[in-house]
């Protein structure tokens, strides 16, 4: 295979993430079990962090990839969606796979992709496919640890057929309602499912529904349990654009004056919870020492997080696509970019909690313009409505014909004092990048 035909292979396959609701009605780990077993079961040849959570988990699992890398270990990262190329999802060292290991990897998988698909409805969709070829290219390129982020939930997430040293769980909210249930507890159950006998859980802040529910996971569990906010504390010291200093305090120490490259107060307790992991898998036999720490958190990327892309005007891209990431996303800006007029391009998938997001948004621009998307289109949000729902809330809003002309049309009348944020999904901050920076569409069937 080339990588081009490596691709339509994959997109071959049912692919739920182009689906209104994300995820088939039942949910099992069958696919995925009858793949790994056999590919020989790849996941069992290196160790594991695994993340999930509603808001964060890609932060915090790069933050932690980017700790254990500067202790001086090869480690996997596995994370989903990707902006502009699928690659971006499967990396090792902070490097994504190649085009041609991509192929290559493909072509290697495919008698086993096959010899299950034949007569077994499910048995092999695009994620638990794609899953298994980063444990497999994880298993050959030898690594010592793999961090592993959920793709929705966690009980039944494809990655849930590994055996972590450490599990982490970020802050819960509402989200994927129609398929993880519509209450905290109910959604917190789901990523407790990720919980395994003997590992220890790391958790986020959480809501008093949902720790109650991760506590008793892990009582039932046996996984001994640290609390960000009761175990784990930190504080912002100072916070600009593009950079925060932070101390952190656990149970092995201080860790002051910590620097992260990136905006939003949100991310200090990403990195607090980072810590804990780093921490735990330190108590697990790692050598995860405090220069890891430091230099981890200093240089981790994080690319559709309170993107600058350029100033005067400002141009800021996010991927925040439920209540819980729009208001954190909105605060932090209310901060960091004070009295100015603000022009949102938003683009929301029309699963999430559309009518809880638009007022967030509403209350934080001054004008919304809504574009009809190239990228994963079967699941946008119908732009009128979009339109109609921030107007309710009285904020000027209107629908554009493309995400391209959206953020011309934004640019255009921005003051150079004004601030452009493009937002409400990753799928929009992925095909602001391609417009933006002038980059080719790696491939348009999945997009």
């Amino acid at each position: 295979m080339t990588y081009k035909e490596a691709l339509d292979y994959l997109y071959g396959f049912v692919d739920f993430e182009q689906q209104p609701g994300a995820a088939p009605e039942r949910m099992d780990l069958a696919g995925i079990g009858a793949l790994t077993k056999a590919l020989g079961h790849p996941e069992r040849q290196w160790k594991s962090v695994h993340v999930a959570g509603t808001k964060g988990k890609g932060s915090t699992a790069a933050m932690v990839a980017a700790i254990v890398r500067e202790s001086g270990y090869r480690v996997g990262l596995y994370t989903s969606p990707h902006l502009v190329s699928l690659r971006e999802r499967i990396q090792v060292d902070g490097v994504p796979i190649s085009e041609p290991e991509f192929a290559e990897l493909a072509e290697g998988a495919r008698p086993a992709i096959e010899g299950i698909r034949p007569g077994k409805e499910g048995m092999g969709s695009f994620f638990d496919i794609l899953t298994a070829l980063s444990f497999v290219y994880f298993k050959e390129r030898r690594i010592d640890l793999a961090v592993i982020e959920c793709g929705l939930g966690g009980r039944l997430d494809s990655t849930n057929v590994i055996h972590p040293l450490v599990c982490a769980i970020t802050p819960i909210g509402l989200d994927h309602t129609d398929r993880l249930g519509e209450t905290i507890a109910e959604i917190a159950r789901e990523k407790a499912g990720i919980v395994k006998n003997g590992a220890c859980t790391i958790t986020a802040v959480q809501t008093r529904e949902a720790s109650e529910v991760i506590r008793e996971a892990c009582r039932l569990r046996s996984s001994p349990l640290v609390e960000v906010g009761v175990d784990v504390r930190y504080a912002c010291k100072e916070e600009a654009i593009g950079r925060q200093v932070v101390d952190i305090e656990t149970s092995g120490g201080l860790y002051e004056d910590l620097t992260l490259p990136l905006s939003g107060a949100y991310q200090a307790g990403n990195a607090a919870t980072a810590v804990g992991v780093a921490e735990a898998l330190a108590q697990r036999g790692m050598e995860i020492t405090h220069r890891g720490v430091r230099r981890g958190l200093s240089t981790v990327q994080l690319p559709g997080r309170i993107q600058v892309l350029q100033d005067r005007p400002w141009v800021v891209l996010d991927g925040a696509h439920n209540v819980l990431a729009a208001e954190n996303l909105t605060d932090s800006l209310r901060r960091l970019f004070p009295a100015r007029r603000v022009i949102v391009v938003l683009s929301a998938h029309r699963d999430k909690a559309v009518g809880d997001l638009c007022p967030v948004i509403a209350r934080y621009a001054d004008e919304v313009l809504v574009p009809e998307r190239r990228v994963m289109r079967n699941r946008q949000a119908d732009t009128r409505e979009v339109a109609e729902a921030i107007g309710s809330c009285g904020t000027p809003a209107r629908t554009a014909p493309s995400v391209a002309t959206a953020i011309a049309e934004a640019s255009a009348k921005a003051q150079p004092d004004d601030l452009v944020l493009v937002t409400g999904c990753f799928a929009l901050v992925g095909e602001a990048l391609e417009v933006l920076c002038e980059l080719e569409p790696e491939e348009t069937r999945s997009r």
